[in-house]
Protein backbone atom coordinates (compact mmCIF):
# COMPACT_ATOMS: atom_id res chain seq x y z
CA UNK A 1 0.00 0.00 0.00
CA UNK A 2 2.87 2.73 0.43
CA UNK A 3 3.98 2.00 -2.76
CA UNK A 4 0.43 3.27 -3.92
CA UNK A 5 0.98 6.12 -1.36
CA UNK A 6 4.55 7.12 -2.90
CA UNK A 7 2.64 6.74 -6.45
CA UNK A 8 0.13 9.33 -5.90
CA UNK A 9 1.94 11.68 -4.08
CA UNK A 10 4.74 12.09 -7.02
CA UNK A 11 1.49 11.66 -9.67
CA UNK A 12 0.44 15.11 -7.45
CA UNK A 13 4.03 16.67 -7.12
CA UNK A 14 4.09 16.69 -11.15
CA UNK A 15 0.78 18.11 -11.51
CA UNK A 16 1.79 20.80 -9.14
CA UNK A 17 5.50 21.18 -10.39
CA UNK A 18 3.37 22.14 -13.37
CA UNK A 19 1.25 24.79 -11.99
CA UNK A 20 4.19 26.51 -10.16
CA UNK A 21 6.09 26.21 -13.19
CA UNK A 22 3.05 28.16 -15.33
CA UNK A 23 2.86 30.36 -12.16
CA UNK A 24 6.49 31.25 -12.34
CA UNK A 25 6.11 32.08 -16.13
CA UNK A 26 3.85 34.53 -16.24
CA UNK A 27 5.24 36.28 -12.99
CA UNK A 28 8.81 36.19 -15.42
CA UNK A 29 7.17 37.25 -18.56
CA UNK A 30 5.47 40.46 -16.53
CA UNK A 31 9.13 41.49 -14.81
CA UNK A 32 10.90 40.07 -18.02
CA UNK A 33 14.28 40.48 -16.34
CA UNK A 34 16.96 37.58 -16.59
CA UNK A 35 18.09 37.48 -12.92
CA UNK A 36 14.43 36.92 -11.74
CA UNK A 37 13.60 34.09 -14.01
CA UNK A 38 16.22 32.23 -13.14
CA UNK A 39 15.51 32.72 -9.17
CA UNK A 40 11.85 31.80 -10.04
CA UNK A 41 13.09 28.55 -12.08
CA UNK A 42 15.58 27.40 -8.90
CA UNK A 43 12.44 28.19 -6.63
CA UNK A 44 10.18 25.89 -8.35
CA UNK A 45 13.19 23.16 -8.92
CA UNK A 46 14.07 23.64 -5.13
CA UNK A 47 10.38 22.90 -3.90
CA UNK A 48 9.76 20.36 -6.22
CA UNK A 49 13.04 18.56 -5.69
CA UNK A 50 12.40 19.48 -1.75
CA UNK A 51 8.89 17.56 -1.66
CA UNK A 52 10.31 14.71 -3.68
CA UNK A 53 13.49 14.60 -0.99
CA UNK A 54 11.40 15.00 2.37
CA UNK A 55 8.71 12.60 1.23
CA UNK A 56 11.27 9.79 0.76
CA UNK A 57 13.46 10.46 3.88
CA UNK A 58 10.51 11.29 6.00
CA UNK A 59 8.37 7.89 4.82
CA UNK A 60 11.54 5.94 5.13
CA UNK A 61 10.23 4.42 1.42
CA UNK A 62 12.53 2.69 -1.01
CA UNK A 63 13.71 4.98 -4.21
CA UNK A 64 11.85 3.22 -6.96
CA UNK A 65 11.73 4.28 -10.54
CA UNK A 66 8.16 3.98 -11.00
CA UNK A 67 8.34 7.07 -8.45
CA UNK A 68 10.04 9.19 -11.10
CA UNK A 69 8.14 7.61 -13.79
CA UNK A 70 5.12 9.14 -12.27
CA UNK A 71 6.93 12.73 -11.18
CA UNK A 72 7.34 12.95 -14.61
CA UNK A 73 4.15 11.93 -15.97
CA UNK A 74 2.46 14.03 -13.77
CA UNK A 75 3.98 16.80 -15.04
CA UNK A 76 3.93 15.71 -19.08
CA UNK A 77 -0.26 14.93 -18.54
CA UNK A 78 -0.64 18.76 -17.11
CA UNK A 79 1.40 19.79 -19.68
CA UNK A 80 -0.55 18.34 -22.49
CA UNK A 81 -3.61 19.57 -20.49
CA UNK A 82 -2.53 22.75 -20.24
CA UNK A 83 -0.68 23.30 -23.64
CA UNK A 84 -1.80 26.41 -26.24
CA UNK A 85 -1.96 25.03 -29.26
CA UNK A 86 0.63 27.06 -31.72
CA UNK A 87 -1.34 28.03 -35.01
CA UNK A 88 1.19 28.61 -37.89
CA UNK A 89 0.18 30.75 -40.48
Amino acid sequence: MSETYAFLFCLGLGIIGRFLYMGESLLAKRTDILPVTVILDMLVVIVVGGAFTLYVILTGSVLAPYMFAALFGGYYITYKLTARSAIKN
